[in-house]
């Protein structure tokens, strides 16, 4: 199966993941149910029913609430709050998910707009008019404004007991993770105008399978006790596999190309034997070639050399 099949989840509009969150091998396995822990029984699924069935149930729900939405030219603040619990609650299966508005820890002022889970997975909310990382004067502050991003990420890194959480503006929704760096932001965004508007079910299936209720763990669990988490390891794991292969495949293109280059380049092999090109020069330029074929062998795979169109 070509790589780009494989991935289709988030290649399209509807999904952007951003560093190293989950790996996308495994976002590919999650969206071929293929993954640990996704069967009826771990999604809570009831009886007589099938995932496929919950799924398309609750996109139906999600389309609903979001037009209601939108039916407003210019949603405020209460209504987005509105549709975002609804969403969780509805849709995603967080049965609990309530309006906090604030949390203190140490004097410190936090702007947490929903719970669920009994606090183990907090949800930031600002209207469509704020980008999610554009800073916010909807949300509650100590002397600095932040974006709804931010808020969320600041939140995530002060807590022990939540590691995972939200933040929606009403048209985006993005899961983010407990995250110390500051300049290697990692998430995994949704459109939900695209999804929900564009019928686009496969991406909606996805962000069902990745963000329901069950994949948090439980209340009374510790906080890295979650689908999630055992995930992301897992994915991790696979990625350092990857990246083990990936070194021994250039090894060894190093060899083939740098010894066919030499033997049939009379001229070429003079410069390095007599250090006119020194070796280190000529390994530097074998090394840069290589992973240019790399690059455009993944882009082929992926259909992003041509316009589909062009080449008809």
């Amino acid at each position: 199966m070509p790589l780009a099949a494989r991935i289709f989840a988030f290649t399209t509009d509807a999904i952007t993941v951003e560093g190293a969150l989950i790996a996308p091998v495994l976002l590919a396995r999650v969206a071929a149910q293929q993954a640990d822990s996704q069967s009826n029984a771990d999604y809570k699924i009831p009886k007589g029913l099938t995932l496929r069935d919950e799924i398309a149930r609750n996109f139906r729900i999600g389309q609903a609430l979001f037009a209601e939405l939108d039916a407003s030219p210019v949603p405020s603040m209460t209504k987005t709050i509105g549709f975002v619990e609804a969403l969780f609650r509805d849709v995603f299966g967080f049965s609990d998910m309530a309006r906090v508005g604030t949390r203190t820890v140490n004097d410190r002022l936090f702007a947490v707009t929903l719970e669920g889970l009994s606090g183990r997975v907090p949800v930031v909310v600002v209207p469509p008019s704020d980008p999610l990382d554009r800073a916010s004067e909807h949300l509650p502050t100590d002397g600095r404004r932040r974006s709804a991003a931010s808020a969320v990420q600041d939140w995530l890194n002060a807590r022990e007991d939540a590691l995972w959480g939200f933040c929606c503006n009403g048209n985006r929704l993005r899961l983010l993770r407990d995250n110390a760096s500051l300049t290697r932001p990692a998430y995994i965004e949704a459109d939900l105008r695209q999804i929900f508007e564009g019928e686009a079910f496969a991406d909606f299936t996805l962000l069902w399978l990745l963000i329901h209720a069950s994949r948090f763990g439980s209340p009374d669990s510790t906080a890295g006790e979650c689908t999630l988490e055992h995930w992301r390891e897992a994915g991790s794991r696979v990625g350092a596999v990857a990246r083990d292969r990936l070194r021994d495949g250039v090894e060894a293109a190093l060899k083939v190309l740098g010894t066919g280059l030499l033997a049939g380049n009379l001229e070429l092999r003079q410069r390095v034997q007599s250090s006119d090109l020194p070796l280190g020069d000529f390994f530097g330029q074998l090394l840069r070639l290589i992973y240019r074929l790399i690059f455009l062998l993944v882009a082929e795979d992926r259909g992003l050399l041509h316009d589909p169109g062009a080449l008809t």
